[in-house]
């Protein structure tokens, strides 16, 4: 899964967070998908950083839209440029301002019922 905003995906396990996903941008950010959030981080060093350096943004996933882990695709069932299709059917969003979290794709590509955004920008 590449293209032009996904350079590579990796599935692993992290002691602190259990199975993820792994999204690396092309510009070096990464953004972590767990069972429970997802999380925006500046560069890989910074997900395992057990000060948090480097954190851009977290969000829980409302239990509802929690993914479920399967063995050959993670919690990730299909990604397509900035589209990130959860195995739970919700939907990240990686939009110019941040990544976004929808129940699912026809609400994400209409920018309906958006559950929250992770900009791109730290918060202050």
């Amino acid at each position: 899964m590449t293209d032009t905003i996904i350079q590579s995906h990796e599935r692993c396990a992290l002691a602190e967070r259990g199975d993820v996903n792994l999204l690396y941008f092309h510009h070096h950010m990464v953004l972590m998908i767990s069972a429970e959030a997802v999380g925006l981080y500046r560069d890989r060093q910074a997900v395992t950083d057990p000060l948090g350096n480097g954190v851009l943004g977290f969000e829980l996933i409302p239990p509802p839209m929690r993914p479920d882990w399967h063995e050959e695709q993670g919690f990730v069932r299909e990604q397509i440029a900035g589209f990130v299709g959860l195995t739970s059917g919700a939907v990240l969003f990686i939009r110019p301002d941040g990544v976004a979290l929808y129940p699912d794709g026809p609400s994400a590509l209409r920018n309906q019922a958006m559950q929250w955004l992770i900009p791109f920008t730290p918060r202050q």
